[in-house]
C-alpha cells in the first residue's frame, strides 16, 4: 500500500518544476497540457448523484468530495469536483472554448493552469486548501463576462515570481513600478512567436468606467479601468501565479450625501440602486473596490488599494489599518447598510478562513428598511436574457465590515 501511494504521488506531480517546458507550443493549435496533467485528467471521472457532484480518481483511488473534507491535495480531480459543485449554475451549460486541443472548455484550461501555478510556485508554506479552493481556483468572482484569462496571465507573469517564497513578495513584484506589470505587451512566454507590438500599457485609472470594464479581458480591451476593473485584473493576476486573492469593496462608499449611519440617511437606497445621477466622489455610483490577498506567513487576509504601485494599506483606509484608529478614513466609516463585501463561491461558515460571515445575496442581503439589494451597484438591474435577476442566482459574499470598521464612535 505504501509503495502504491508513493507511485501515485510520483504520477500526480513531476519531480521538478519545469514550467517553461509546460508552455511549449502555447498559443498554437497543437498546444497540449503537460503529461502529468493529462494523466490526472484521464484518470478522473465525475457524475451526479442525488444532486451532488461526485468525482473519482482511478490514479489514486480517491473519491471526492469526501477527500476534500479531509484536506486533500490540490489535483485535477479535487479541483474539478470543487468547481462543478460551486460554480454558478448557468456556467454548467456553457463556458468558452479551451486553448488546448485536449480541453473541452475553458474549465479544463482553468484547472490545468491553476495546477501549473500551484506546482511551480516557490511559495512556502503553501496557503491552506480551505483558502485555495474558493480564492485561488475559481475563474470568476461573480457575474462578469467569462473569459479564459488564466492561461495568458500565467504565461506572461509567472516568471516574475517563480522564485519568491511569500505572497507579500509576489504582490510587491507584480505591482512594482520597475516591473511595470501594466505594460501588457512587455511580457512574453518562452517560445512566443508573435511579432513585436510595441508598448501597450494599461491605465490610467478611469473613474466611472464600470459596467463596461469589469472582466479582465474588458480591462485589456479598453486599456483602462476604474477601481472595479483594476481590482478584478490584479486579483486574477495574483491567482494566476499561485496567490489566493479576491476583490473586496463597499457598494455605497460612506461619503458625500451618503456619509454617516445609513439608518439616519434617507439617501442610502439611492446609493445601493445605482446612484442618483449626481456627481459624488468622482462619478455618481460612489462605490469603491480593492484587493485582498492571503498572507502565507501570517495566515490572514491583507489588502491593498487600486490603482496602486505599492502594497501600502494607507489609501482610503485608517493609515495601515489598526483597530481604534480615529475613523477619519472612508473605510473606517463603514456602518450599517454600507457593508464591505468580498465575493466568494464558498458555502462554508468558517469565519476564520473567510474573515467574516457568508451572506447569500438573493435571500439575505437587505438594507435596514428591509429592501432587497444587489452589491453590484454598477449594474443593479442585471438580469438573465429570460429576465431572472442574477443577484438571486448563487451570488454569495463575505461580510468584511467588522475587519475595516473603526472601534471608536463615528459622529453623524
Amino acid at each position: 500500500m505504501l509503495l502504491y501511494k508513493l507511485c501515485a504521488a510520483l504520477l500526480l506531480w513531476p519531480c521538478c518544476s519545469q514550467w517553461e517546458e509546460w508552455l511549449k507550443d502555447f498559443g498554437h493549435d497543437d498546444f497540449r497540457y503537460p503529461g502529468w496533467i493529462r494523466q490526472q485528467m484521464q484518470a478522473c471521472s465525475c457524475w451526479l448523484s442525488s444532486g451532488e457532484v461526485l468525482c473519482h480518481s482511478s490514479l489514486t483511488g480517491e473519491q471526492f468530495p469526501q477527500r476534500l473534507r479531509e484536506g486533500s491535495e490540490l489535483s485535477w480531480c479535487s479541483a474539478r469536483q470543487y468547481l462543478l459543485s460551486h460554480m454558478p449554475s448557468f456556467d454548467l451549460q456553457f463556458l468558452p472554448g479551451a486553448v488546448s486541443v485536449e480541453g473541452t472548455s475553458m474549465l479544463d484550461d482553468n484547472i490545468a493552469f491553476a495546477l501549473m501555478a500551484w506546482k511551480a510556485s516557490s511559495i512556502s508554506p503553501r496557503p491552506p486548501l480551505a483558502v485555495a479552493f474558493p480564492y485561488f481556483l475559481p475563474y470568476a468572482s461573480y457575474h462578469e463576462a467569462r473569459t479564459n484569462w488564466r492561461p495568458p496571465f500565467f504565461a506572461k507573469f509567472f516568471h516574475l515570481v517563480a522564485e519568491l517564497k511569500t505572497s507579500q513578495e509576489v504582490v510587491d513584484a507584480l505591482i512594482s513600478e520597475n516591473v511595470r506589470l501594466m505594460n501588457w505587451t512587455a511580457f512574453r512566454w518562452p517560445g512566443y512567436s508573435g511579432k513585436s507590438a510595441g508598448s501597450y500599457e494599461l491605465g490610467p485609472f478611469a473613474s466611472g468606467s464600470t459596467p463596461p470594464v469589469v472582466a479582465p479581458a474588458d480591462f485589456l480591451t479598453y486599456g483602462y479601468g476604474s477601481c472595479t476593473g483594476w481590482a478584478k485584473f490584479l486579483a486574477n493576476a495574483l491567482r494566476s501565479v499561485g496567490v489566493p486573492a479576491r476583490e473586496v469593496g463597499s457598494p455605497c462608499w460612506n461619503s458625500g450625501i451618503f456619509a454617516g449611519l445609513a439608518t439616519q440617511n434617507p439617501n442610502v437606497s439611492q446609493c445601493w440602486n445605482g446612484g442618483t445621477g449626481q456627481v459624488f466622489g468622482g462619478k455618481y455610483l460612489n462605490n469603491h473596490n480593492w484587493v485582498e490577498y492571503w498572507d502565507n506567513i501570517q495566515n490572514t487576509w491583507r489588502f491593498l488599494d487600486v490603482a496602486t504601485s505599492s502594497s501600502s494599506e494607507d489609501t482610503w483606509f485608517c493609515k495601515r489599518y489598526q483597530r481604534g484608529c480615529d475613523c477619519s478614513s472612508s473605510a473606517g466609516k463603514a456602518m450599517q447598510d454600507h457593508d464591505i463585501l468580498a465575493p466568494t463561491w464558498s458555502v462554508s461558515d468558517d469565519e476564520e478562513i473567510h474573515g467574516g460571515p457568508i451572506v447569500d445575496v438573493g435571500s439575505s442581503l437587505r438594507l435596514s428598511t428591509g429592501e432587497a439589494v444587489s452589491p453590484l451597484v454598477w449594474s443593479p438591474h442585471l438580469k438573465s436574457p429570460l429576465g431572472l435577476p442574477l443577484k438571486d442566482v448563487g451570488l454569495r459574499v463575505v461580510n468584511r465590515t467588522e475587519f475595516y470598521r473603526c472601534s471608536s464612535q463615528i459622529s453623524v
